[in-house]
């Protein structure tokens, strides 16, 4: 049956003893006082102090009108709608950082710290929890013996798990089913391939929240959102969803109060009114906003009046480096590349041998393996040399940044990029300007960083930097370290042509990004070294 507002909506299948009892998270939950909203400061302040706070999109209704009712004392909270990865992203650069955060799904926090520019810190223990459920039109919800079988069903599209809580938590709960066998969670990677490779496919991000539903619902499709998404756009929507849980149960999502703040001194104050925040969400009267806003209690209790699916099992990942190396292995196969090649055109490259180039062979080398990019590869071309585009210039941008299956003046940029030495016949440089030209390109590619790639330089050179104008390998090394960005991260692949190449730079350059250095002192080895430069610069 499909569920209306106040209307019980399809649960997963049970067993005919009953013997499912609810399950919740065991929490250590601070004791709240009788009177509604109770005010964390109640005497006249001197001034107030106000703190940023990102919350997942879903919590946001909720906790505006909490905040729009309670007394917070001196406190006064600005609050964005935010998807947890997004939110992480901003963390890493360490700018339009909020004070405080409210994520969905308690994982994001230690993840989102290990590349932050400050320290991240959970202060509460949770607000509210929701537990990830199956959405589809009515009539179409499916019935699943488990998550595995559930991200393996026709036409599901559960979202990006880089960026928002529920698509994360489908994965987390098909690794929670499986955790105590090897052989089982080795299957979670294979269910996940053909999701990975739709999400590369597309040239945005998909729809969240209300929007997603609304694809759904009209698409007659499925998807993966949390109880509480579902319940709220069945009821501001007056729109019939079918929610169900696999039978095995499902893993819930819990909201709880992060300190983010980069700067010290302002963390240590975030953090006390963070801790304000909670005792705020703690209260009765808060609860019941969260609750009539489709929350589930921090004990994960079923909601009342019907709503939602129920007692349900309570699905538990113990283990979190199962689910690093799951979003790892996702983001290989789903996230598109998106490459900027530099090549040397100093005079040693355009010397013939046997009747061809360094170039010539280099083209060869990329003809050759043009079978193994999808259409979803964007890729750009700079040729470099000291002095090329001018006075203190050392690169041209022979070819911008575009997607494999882009069409200009009738030629597809996959077809453009593999006439290499057409399009570099009439650019011959002098001496090799290679640090220079390292540093300006690893600075574009982070410019114009694209989150929904892998984002990388791939240097192609014979030679060694003699630009006696350009700056020193040691001052292209610290530059890299200091630079490099862990939430941003552009991984800078060299490929050595010849003996000549200076190997140990290039190594050198390499490591500085994460990236991995190739020689190809052989003509004949050129195009395994190209095909595998190109594969390892997706394992990061």
């Amino acid at each position: 049956m499909t569920g209306g507002s106040g209307e019980a909506v399809r649960g997963h299948r049970r067993s005919g003893q009953g013997r499912y009892v609810i399950a919740g998270l065991v929490v250590a939950l601070v004791a709240v006082g009788v009177a509604a909203f109770a005010a964390t400061n109640s005497q006249e302040c001197a001034e107030t102090d106000e703190y940023t706070v990102a919350v997942a999109p879903g919590l946001e209704p909720a906790l505006s009108e909490v905040l729009g009712r309670a007394d917070t004392g001196c406190y006064r909270y600005t609050v964005t709608a935010d998807e947890p990865g997004d939110v992480a992203a901003r963390l890493g650069k360490g700018t339009e950082a909020p004070d405080l955060w409210i994520p969905e799904g308690g994982w994001w926090a230690p993840r989102a710290a290990a590349t932050a520019k400050g320290p991240v810190r959970t202060i509460s223990v949770p607000v509210a929890t929701s537990p990830v459920v199956l959405v589809a039109a009515p009539g179409r919800g499916p019935l699943v013996p488990n998550w595995r079988s559930a991200l393996a069903l026709r036409g599901l599209d559960p979202g990006n798990p880089l960026r928002t809580g529920a698509a994360a938590a489908a994965i987390r709960a098909a690794l929670a089913e499986t955790a105590d066998d090897p052989v089982a969670v080795g299957t979670v990677r294979t269910v996940m391939a053909p999701l990975a490779q739709k999400e590369s496919a597309r040239s945005g991000e998909p729809p969240t929240g209300p929007a997603m539903l609304d694809a759904i619902v009209s698409s007659a499709s499925l998807g993966v959102a949390t109880e509480q998404q579902a319940q709220s756009y069945i009821r501001t929507r007056e729109r019939d969803l079918d929610v169900t849980v696999p039978d095995n149960g499902s893993l819930l999502l819990d909201y709880s109060v992060v300190a983010t703040a980069p700067d010290p001194e302002r963390h240590a104050r975030a953090t006390v009114a963070g801790t304000a925040l909670a005792d705020v969400l703690h209260t009765a009267d808060a609860r019941e906003v969260l609750s009539r806003h489709g929350f589930r209690d921090p004990a994960g209790q079923p909601l009342p009046d019907g709503r939602g699916v129920g007692p349900i099992p309570v699905l538990s990942l113990q283990d979190e480096q199962l689910a690093q190396e799951a979003l790892a292995a996702w983001t290989m196969m789903a996230l598109p590349v998106r490459t900027l090649f530099a090549l040397d055109v100093s005079e040693s490259m355009h010397a013939r041998t046997d009747g061809k180039t360094r170039v010539d062979l280099i083209e060869q080398a990329a003809v050759a393996a043009n079978g193994l990019f999808p259409d979803s590869v964007a890729a750009g071309l700079w040729a470099f040399s000291e002095d090329l585009g001018g006075p203190s210039r050392d690169h041209v941008e022979v070819v911008p940044i575009r997607r494999f299956d882009t069409v200009v003046d009738g030629r597809t940029q996959r077809e453009i990029l593999m006439s290499l030495s057409d399009a570099t016949s009439e650019l011959v440089g002098s001496g090799t300007a290679l640090y220079d030209t390292t540093l300006a390109a690893f600075r574009k590619m982070q410019d114009t960083y694209d989150p929904r790639s892998i984002n990388s330089v791939v240097l192609l050179t014979d030679g060694r930097d003699d630009d006696p104008n350009g700056i020193s390998k040691e001052y292209l090394l610290d530059t890299l370290a200091a630079e490099r960005d862990p939430a941003r991260p552009v991984v800078i692949v060299p490929i050595g042509i010849s003996d000549d190449a200076d190997a140990e730079t290039l190594a050198e350059i390499a490591a500085a990004t994460g990236g991995t250095s190739y020689l190809a002192s052989d003509p004949d080895d050129l195009v395994e070294v190209f095909v595998n430069a190109l594969a390892d610069r997706t394992r990061r």
